[in-house]
């Protein structure tokens, strides 16, 4: 299949994403590889669901999609296109019954602002979680609690405005965004859960698995929203120690974050296999290079080679994207395309993979780091 690259860069883009959330997918490019990789009646797999561009690009070609996902401010983001399921009538009486019990608490409001000048973010924004753990009382159901977190994450950026204003104004653009999802007789599910039990969850499900995963010395995204979140009780440290290449766990020396990083995708691969039909396909989508203390590590390259190693794909080929970003920086991406043709090799190959991307790095490396490589190593 020969892909088109103006679509893969998206270089005519008509639409953005409804959530804000660091490392988006492009709609139009989800929709671009959906068109092309599926079919009628297949099931899709998003194991790094995130905001959940996946499931709603799906939702809208009626594809049966999963999406996982271990953060929990993702996962509810995620979570809220599970609502593309609900009938138009279903979606008009749950919006009207919310914000029925939504008002109640919106008329005890006596002009406190979202946001008060503090370099404590909890601090700055005391009156918004008061008001979250004060309201979350009133919604017991998880759909309940799921459209309300949307509406807090809406509101988190209103630092001009009054609670009032701001709730308001979140609950109107979230109850708009709800009542024009597509609707789908497919099942959109998402599940807070982690990509590595993807296999056991759902072994030989899957016809195709889109996703972006984490990459190397990625952006910290359990800091996102994490005082909203954690109202609501989740327990963010341990998501932290659970991601991908965890920054937090190698603090001391970051070059292990690329063993850790070869480890933690070959164990994700492997679920992905698990998950997969036979010939069923991924297509992963990374960000290029990586930079730990200014040496340069090639994502994609890693990912390419534990997938050899595996034994388990074939067809494997490696596409390219490239876009400007909202900072004015020029983003390159490796489309990685497999096919799962094989069994699985026992040995493991992630951490020798590893080694050796850092054992090229020593030969190139200039500023003083080669100590840290040697004990990575």
């Amino acid at each position: 299949m020969i892909l088109t690259q103006e679509k893969l860069d998206v270089t005519v883009k008509k639409r953005s994403n409804l959530f804000n959330w660091r490392g988006q997918f492009t709609p139009e490019f989800v929709e671009y590889v959906l068109q092309s990789f599926s079919k009628t009646g297949d099931h899709i797999l998003d194991p790094f669901s995130g905001s959940g561009t996946v499931l709603l690009e799906s939702a809208k070609l009626n594809l049966r999609t999963t999406g996982f996902e271990i953060n929990p401010a993702a996962y509810a983001m995620s979570k809220f296109f599970t609502f593309c399921n609900l009938s138009v009538t279903d979606r008009i009486d749950f919006a009207n019954k919310f914000e029925l019990k939504l008002n109640l608490y919106l008329a005890n409001l006596n002009g406190q602002r979202v946001y008060t000048e503090n370099l404590d973010y909890r601090a700055a924004y005391s009156n918004l979680l008061r008001f979250a753990e004060t309201v979350d009382k009133q919604f017991t159901e998880k759909s309940e609690r799921v459209f309300f977190l949307n509406i807090l994450f809406q509101s988190e950026k209103d630092k001009s405005l009054t609670l009032r204003e701001s709730i308001l104004k979140s609950f109107n653009y979230t109850k708009s965004v709800f009542l024009g999802l597509p609707f789908s007789d497919k099942p959109i599910s998402a599940l807070l859960n982690d990509a590595r039990h993807t296999g056991d969850a759902l072994t030989n499900k899957i016809d195709l698995i889109l996703t972006s995963p984490p990459y190397i010395n990625v952006f910290n995204y359990h800091q996102n929203y994490r005082a909203i979140i954690e109202t609501f009780n989740f327990d963010i440290l341990k998501v932290a120690h659970s991601e991908f290449g965890s920054n937090r766990k190698n603090r001391g020396n970051r070059f292990k974050t690329v063993i850790q990083y070869c480890i933690d995708m070959e164990q994700s691969i492997r679920a992905f296999w698990n998950a997969l039909k036979p010939n069923g396909r991924i297509v992963l989508v990374v960000g290029r290079e990586s930079n730990v203390r200014g040496n340069p590590f090639y994502n994609g390259q890693m990912v390419v080679e534990i997938l050899e190693q595996s034994a388990a794909f074939s067809d494997i080929k490696i596409l390219e994207r490239k876009f400007t970003n909202k900072f004015g920086n020029n983003i390159k991406e490796d489309i990685i395309i497999a096919t799962k043709t094989g069994e699985l090799v026992k040995t493991l190959s992630g951490r020798n993979i590893a080694f050796k991307h850092l054992e090229n790095c020593l030969h190139t490396s200039t500023n003083g780091v080669f100590a840290d490589i040697t004990d990575a190593i």
